[in-house]
């Protein structure tokens, strides 16, 4: 894959991924500015997951049989389209419409990304090439989500939404120019592989699915109300963008570190330890709180094992996979996305109802559930 492809591409889902977990980062300022509660802004996180999880299936199935390249620009229109409703709207009805838009869009995006990540790559790069494209996601967390709480900052939560229709633009740009307007059965496309695959254990691939979902779901009670939860502590978005900022960084060193971790040790042991850990962390991170520089330890931590986690799930999914792994690998996405809208949904109302720092609890259990299931899993060599 050339150069300019792949910073297209990494663009593109750098770009989605910020849009996703920005709302964390923003959260006080949009109550604030829209004078709606907190829980309810939270929510908007939650409208987005269970969009871009219901949608992406349906729009993959309804546009297969266009270019890819109009797919994605079209798409990529509808993304900015919809992010400028949300960054002018008068009140939270209008503020769901962008949501809803941004997140169908952002869910064509993504699937049509990867599909021509593998397209355009030697078949002996394209594991590297798909984990060079995710790095966008990984850099959203790290750079784009602390940037744009700090924007919010700056110049108010709008302007964090033109900023992000700004990078859109440069990204639509790109892919008009970066990507060919044939469809997928173009010269650069490898010899069509058999779409048929054969589960060989169902229930244990529901198990991964399962803490796909939990430990997703844990992670967002937290993360989507840390602005509040820290503020209560008097730190301000300074401080809260500091805090995303070293979450960023431990979930790309997790996300890498798991990998390694999970090829030495295996799938079930990585996760009983990444979970075990996490569950902990969880019970004990309202103690940190009080102490800046133990609270930034803990929540680098808390993000290398959550995001740690990943790795051994998707090889424990492919290990349970005779065929294409394509099928289940939109499963585990689409349970990924369910976590993180359910966890959001959850955390609204714990905070709603009860107060923010019960959100931690709530997913210290998440994760516990998880870790019982973690339990039961068998130990299954890898399907190669």
């Amino acid at each position: 894959m050339s150069k300019s492809r792949l910073v297209t591409f990494m663009l593109s889902v750098f770009v989605v991924g910020m849009v996703e977990l920005m709302i964390a980062g923003i959260l006080t300022l949009m109550s604030a500015d829209m004078n709606i509660s907190e829980a309810i802004v939270g929510q908007l996180v939650t409208v987005y997951a269970l969009t871009f999880a219901i949608s992406g299936p349906i729009l993959v199935k309804l546009t297969k049989n266009f270019s890819p390249k109009l797919v994605l620009m079209i798409s990529m229109i509808l993304f900015i389209i919809g992010n400028g409703i949300i960054a002018f709207s008068p009140n939270f009805t209008i503020l769901v419409i962008g949501r809803v838009l941004s997140s169908a869009a952002a869910a064509i995006i993504v699937v049509k990304i990867l599909a021509l990540t593998v397209i355009y790559s030697k078949p002996s790069q394209r594991g590297k090439m798909i984990g060079l494209v995710y790095t966008g996601f990984s850099a959203s967390n790290v750079l784009g989500v602390p940037l744009g709480t700090k924007i919010g900052d700056l110049v108010g939560w709008r302007m964090t939404f033109l900023f992000i229709c700004l990078v859109g633009v440069v990204a639509f740009i790109l892919i008009s120019i970066n990507i060919s307007s044939d469809k997928i059965n173009n010269a650069d496309e490898p010899t069509p592989q058999s779409h048929s695959y054969k589960i060989l254990q169902p229930l244990e691939v529901v198990k991964y699915l399962s803490i796909t979902f939990l430990i997703l779901a844990a992670n967002y009670v937290v993360i989507t109300y840390i602005s509040p939860l820290l503020s209560i502590y008097g730190y301000d978005l300074n401080i809260v963008s500091l805090v995303l900022l070293v979450a960023g960084i431990g979930a790309i060193l997790g996300t890498s570190l798991g990998g390694y971790i999970t090829d030495a040790i295996g799938s079930k042991n990585w996760l009983i330890i990444s979970l075990s850990t996490y569950t902990v962390l969880m019970f004990i991170f309202q103690s940190f709180l009080p102490i800046l520089i133990i609270t930034l330890i803990g929540v680098f931590v808390w993000n290398i094992v959550q995001w740690g986690s990943n790795p051994p799930v998707q090889i424990g999914i492919i290990s349970q996979i005779e065929g294409d792994t394509s099928a289940a690998m939109s499963w585990n996405m689409s349970s990924l996305n369910a976590g993180i809208g359910a966890g959001s949904l959850l955390g609204g109302i714990f905070v709603t109802y009860f107060n923010v720092v019960s959100s931690l609890y709530v997913a210290g259990a998440l994760s516990f559930i998880a870790l019982l299931i973690c339990l039961t899993i068998k130990k299954q060599p890898k399907i190669v």
